[in-house]
């Protein structure tokens, strides 16, 4: 670890906050001064912090909101990052350190303009000696309260910025082989290959012990760690009531659960690509299928059996064999509209169907990713 230069840090709000809504001021305070002591070793740190909506609930007095109430938890967001915001800033002025707030949405991910300009203003922020402070800008989620938590948020800000490791706080000490709380013979798996199947064994949707506060249980903590690995970065569940555990983790010492990647470092595109949320579904015949996975073929109109969603040019799609089984990912040419009007025909044809012509394939494969149970790459 002590090769690590730039570093994303995730806290859930498990950890900053106690009965679901009042801070925990110690934890919040040590947190602060580790992060404070990394900067200082010359670590570039990215913090991607939850509990808006927590300190939102505990500032109006709302006991427990109705999840399915998206305007009132979109507002409880709103009042409770203001709290958030000027405890960081006043924490941080202690150590001379200030912070900069960056909220964003999975639209700012998705759209590759949008991406590098995220990516241009958090280095600038760094090179202004500040820390990143990041959350989901919930007052315009239109989808759900949350980016899908943010442990994804955090595993998409550490592909963004290249990062060298994502750390994950939680309120548990890592992945265990059963739950500890549980079972008293529970090991702590220490190391493990994130795209590890057997992990799904150990680990159940579970929220944060914190019912209520949190968003996101182990089985999101690991699906981030799955995104990072694609990215060729490594990642660690710890414990988030210890932070002072930080600076050992930086030394090697054996804390939390080390997540690490299978193999190399996808292309930034391809890492951007496999981010992207899903807009549809593509299924294509068994020739096409066998010249994607095996001989690293574009997807053509005339492999085109069904299209399912509505999506547009550009964005991403799920691509699946006849029997809908989903091998490989990637960003369709053409709106699904104008491919239900040419699959199954050879691309010579496309300009005379459509009365345009984009491309004479469906996905390239530059715009491809397969998945790690398919056959491909």
């Amino acid at each position: 670890m002590s090769d690590v230069k730039t570093l994303v840090l995730k806290v859930g709000s498990g950890v900053l906050v106690r009965d679901g809504v009042h801070l925990d001021r110690g934890t919040f305070c040590r947190l602060v001064e580790q992060i404070t002591h990394l900067m200082e070793a010359g670590i570039q740190v990215a913090l991607v912090s939850s509990g808006a909506v927590a300190l939102g609930r505990g500032r109006m007095g709302v006991e427990r909101p109705d999840r399915q109430s998206l305007p009132k938890l979109q507002a409880l967001a709103a009042i409770g990052q203001t709290a958030l915001m000027q405890l960081y800033d006043s924490e941080f002025a202690h150590y001379q350190r200030r912070c900069g707030q960056v909220l964003l949405t999975r639209d700012d991910l998705d759209d590759r303009t949008r991406y590098h300009n995220a990516r241009r203003t958090l280095r600038a922020i760094w090179g202004l000696g500040a820390l990143p402070i990041i959350n989901e800008n919930d007052t315009i989620s239109t989808d759900e309260i949350r980016f899908g938590d943010n442990d994804h948020l955090a595993a998409r800000v550490a592909c963004l910025l290249e990062a060298d490791l994502l750390v994950i706080l939680s309120d548990v000490e890592g992945v265990f082989t059963a739950d500890p709380s549980l079972n008293p013979d529970a090991k702590r798996i220490e190391r493990v290959i994130a795209s590890d199947q057997s992990l799904d064994g150990f680990v159940s949707d579970t929220k944060d012990q914190l019912e209520g506060v949190g968003t996101g249980g182990m089985v999101t903590k690991i699906g981030a760690a799955r995104i990072a690995a694609l990215r060729g970065i490594p990642t660690v569940i710890m414990s988030g009531k210890l932070p002072e555990r930080l600076p050992e983790l930086m030394t090697g010492a054996s804390v939390g659960t080390y997540l690490v990647p299978a193999s190399t470092r996808q292309s930034s595109r391809r890492s951007w690509v496999q981010s992207l949320k899903v807009r549809g579904r593509l299924h294509c015949d068994e020739g096409a299928a066998e010249a994607l996975k095996r001989r690293g073929k574009s997807l053509l109109p005339s492999g085109l059996v069904e299209i399912e969603g509505r999506f547009d040019e550009g964005e991403a799609v799920e691509i699946c064999t006849i029997e809908g089984t989903a091998f490989a990912k990637g960003l369709a040419t053409y709106p699904a509209a104008a491919l239900r009007r040419i699959k199954g025909v050879q691309s010579n044809q496309i300009g005379t169907i459509l009365g345009y012509h984009t491309s004479d394939v469906v996905v390239h494969r530059d715009d491809m990713v397969f998945f790690s149970n398919g056959d491909g790459e």
